[in-house]
């Protein structure tokens, strides 16, 4: 019997998918993380499976073993998008955003609310229109580069896609959140062993 409300339980699988997607990459044990977070590997187990309240505390220190963004995972939950947590572990994109947050707070205090929410959404809007055409720029520039010059290695026809993952393809079940029987991370979203 669960005490969580269905809200509850819908930040809870974002949280544990997040967790998993960035573990997959880093390749870290848990074991390893479980010691980072000063739990027991089964306390470490409920705490990637989503059991128990938010523990920012918990995502923070997952974060730093992972060498990975804490307001990544945070953000991929609010948004309901698991994997973004993932594609902004290397760059920390979050990290760098709560920055520049804070430079602006700084530097505009209480003038900001003279602002209006259009005006908000417009900025943010532009700006990510700008990273996204800058994101998918790069991306066309690698793969093509890669198809250049893969022959001079032995390489041809198509190569693997260099997009990031698309999604969790698993649906969940059976998965206790805990080690496979190899010890390793499940794979990361969108790729299969």
């Amino acid at each position: 019997m669960s005490g969580k409300d269905p809200d509850d339980k819908q930040r809870s699988t974002l949280l544990s998918r997040a967790l998993r997607a960035v573990r997959a990459i880093r390749k870290v044990k848990p074991r390893a993380l479980a010691a980072a977070l000063g739990l027991s590997l089964r306390g470490y187990q409920n705490f990637e499976a989503g059991g128990g309240q938010l523990n920012i505390e918990h995502v923070k220190a997952f974060a730093q073993a992972n060498d990975a963004d804490p307001f990544g995972i945070l953000a991929a939950v609010q948004i309901g998008k698991p994997e973004f947590a993932a594609w902004v572990a290397q760059n920390k994109a979050m990290i760098a955003f709560m920055i520049t947050l804070e430079e602006f707070v700084d530097n505009t205090g209480e003038a900001m609310v003279r602002l209006e929410t259009t005006t908000w959404v417009s900025a943010y809007r532009e700006m990510f229109k700008g990273l996204s055409e800058k994101a998918l720029a790069a991306q066309a520039q690698d793969a093509a580069w890669l198809a250049e010059n893969a022959p001079r290695v032995g390489l041809g026809g198509a190569l693997p896609a260099t997009s990031g993952p698309e999604g969790d393809e698993t649906d969940g079940e059976g998965d206790d959140g805990g080690e496979d029987e190899t010890g390793d991370a499940p794979d990361p979203p969108g790729e299969k062993s």
